[in-house]
């Protein structure tokens, strides 16, 4: 599957992990992956938005891929009945984003809205929600993240001020406000 992934963390600053190190406390992240062209199983997934948030277990770098953290899943509920047949164990069990979301606390079909207005993008749905902008540099073009562990996944990982994002379903309740962010493109292949 190809697309767009949205990311915004608990973070002020960019998130230490992006960059191998520890943090104080737990991270946290909302993101949206926009899938743009796909298929599981030969089911055509194209157009589909999901959404997940990972509340990390441990601060510590070394233990992001092997503890992971909880969180909740969000499919679009525009999915066909077969798109959801292999949307939702596909999420459930391999959870794109590394894999932060070890325990799935549930997952919903839920409408998602994604509205871009000028060059800021606001991302809804009834759990939640977040505002982001790209970052620009002096010469105009993207910020970008340069050498991190995440550009093997994502080779160019776009820096954004995440203006506020809110959560609250499954027993949390996060409200933040300009925090780090991310946007870039993605490109899973699986067998």
């Amino acid at each position: 599957m190809k697309g767009t992934w949205y990311e915004t963390c608990a973070a002020q600053g960019q998130c230490a992990h992006y960059f191998g190190r520890d943090r104080d406390e737990p991270c946290k992240s909302f993101q949206l992956f926009e899938i743009k062209e796909g298929e599981i199983d030969g089911v055509d997934i194209s157009g589909i938005l999901v959404m997940e948030l990972a509340d990390l277990f441990s601060p510590k770098f070394a233990d992001l891929l092997g503890q992971g953290g909880e969180g909740g899943i969000y499919i679009s509920d525009k999915t066909t009945e077969e798109q959801r047949k292999v949307l939702e164990p596909f999420f459930m069990n391999n959870v794109p984003g590394w894999l932060l979301t070890r325990k799935p606390l549930g997952l919903r079909f839920v409408p998602i809205n994604l509205n871009k207005e000028d060059n800021t993008y606001h991302i809804s749905m009834p759990y939640g929600e977040m505002k982001l902008t790209p970052t620009a540099g002096l010469d105009g073009s993207p910020v970008r993240v340069e050498n991190c562990l995440f550009n093997t996944v994502f080779p160019r990982i776009n820096v954004c001020n995440s203006h506020f994002w809110r959560y609250k379903d499954f027993g949390k309740d996060l409200d933040f406000q300009n925090r780090a962010g991310v946007i870039c493109e993605f490109d899973m292949q699986g067998g």
